[in-house]
């Protein structure tokens, strides 16, 4: 006879030791291109990431752009433009292009955010926010801000900043042959309202550029003001 106290014989014990048994396994580590930003990311990342082709710059690449066979990423790293047609593969093309440089802080802002929505050729040098220090990433801009979480916006698993703060970054931080085409870009394609726009100008109150940023901005309504 076995004992009153058995495993066998508590049923509490053996729904315990059932849970455990079938308790999900902690998930994999993240691997692949575009993994520190999330697994969506890395798995929309794929056939970017087989695209990618890495050149010397030279006349040949420069001719080849020209052309509009490649488009550069960064510097040195090319993809066929036919992967970047939409804000999805465009995101991640950056993704991919920075390789293990990739944080998971690393938010795309500024002029590659704008061309990330809108398309046309990357911008030179690309840009990037993160709310740690800046480091150094060799053709990319990396400011440091801290951002709310409204103003990122997630694509294809990897973070971009909204529009409005999109706009607001192009005109506190861009010359205006860089600001003035997105912003227009933004606007013509509805992606910014000038009420959205508004309310962001003020919210940055005496934020370092906002003051320029309200002057730029009402310069450039002014100038779109005839065509409407």
């Amino acid at each position: 006879m076995r004992p009153a106290n058995s495993a066998i014989d508590s049923p509490r014990r053996t729904v315990g030791r059932r849970r455990r048994t079938i308790a999900a396994p902690p998930p994999p580590p993240r691997t692949g291109l575009c993994a520190a930003w999330s697994h969506h990311a890395a798995e929309l990342a794929v056939p970017i990431g087989a695209g990618l082709q890495r050149w010397e710059e030279s006349p040949s690449t420069a001719a080849m752009i020209r052309e509009d066979l490649l488009a550069r990423v960064l510097p040195g790293v090319f993809l066929p433009p036919d992967l970047l047609r939409t804000a999805i593969e465009r995101a991640l093309a950056l993704g991919c292009a920075l390789g293990g440089q990739l944080q998971s802080y690393h938010v795309i802002a500024g002029p590659s955010a704008a061309w990330v929505l809108l398309g046309g050729r990357p911008p030179a040098p690309a840009e990037l926010l993160s709310s740690a220090h800046r480091g150094s990433i060799i053709g990319a801009t990396v400011r440091t801000a801290r951002l709310r979480p409204h103003e990122v916006e997630t694509i294809g698993g990897a973070p971009v900043t909204s529009p409005v703060r999109t706009a607001a970054d192009l005109l506190r931080f861009c010359p205006d042959h860089v600001a003035d085409p997105a912003l227009r870009g933004l606007l013509g394609s509805g992606h910014l309202t000038e009420r959205a726009m508004h309310r962001q100008l003020q919210v940055m109150g005496r934020h370092p550029g906002a003051r320029a940023a309200r002057a730029r901005w009402e310069v450039l309504l002014g100038g779109l003001a005839p065509a409407a």
